[in-house]
């Protein structure tokens, strides 16, 4: 049975794939602590994940953030971009490692938002290690009926 392609799907797996070892080759993932030139370890950077859908009245992002206290994750806004930063330090342990999976180091997102946003009232709530970043749209102009009325604004141009 052959196995057919589904090219939106395929197409994002590659994508990732090689987002993922350019990543690790040039020093921003992966597990090794690179050098930020000066000898001194940096701890590596990664790509948080989010997903951001859209209501009636804003954009909502969400990003998972588990097993970080809200003091570590950083919300900022400016010029038009959201900018989510949340650090992890590795653990010290009292012995030696014989498997360390999970990473530590900086996850990073950064986000052009639209023009229509009012960046002074977005909120972030941080919940069961899911980080939820509310961004409400601007009031959208509607469109009024004006009146008309007839004769008294021709009076109102003699006098």
């Amino acid at each position: 049975m052959a196995t057919r392609w589904m090219a939106p799907g395929d197409l994002y797996q590659v994508t990732r794939t090689m987002d993922r070892i350019f990543d690790e080759f040039f020093g921003s993932g992966g597990t090794a602590s690179p050098s930020d030139g000066q000898g001194t370890a940096t701890l590596p950077t990664y790509t948080l994940p989010v997903d951001v859908f859209e209501t009636d009245d804003s954009y909502v992002l969400t990003a998972p953030v588990a097993g970080f206290d809200p003091e570590q994750v950083e919300v900022t806004y400016d010029q038009g971009v959201l900018t989510i930063q949340v650090n992890a330090q590795p653990l010290q342990v009292q012995g030696k490692w014989l498997r360390q999976e999970r990473p530590y180091g900086s996850w990073f997102r950064r986000l052009q938002l639209p023009e229509q946003v009012e960046g002074d009232k977005i909120a972030a709530d941080f919940e069961h290690g899911l980080l939820t970043v509310t961004i409400p749209k601007m009031a959208q102009a509607q469109p009024v009926r004006i009146p008309v009325a007839g004769g008294k604004a021709k009076a109102a141009l003699k006098s």
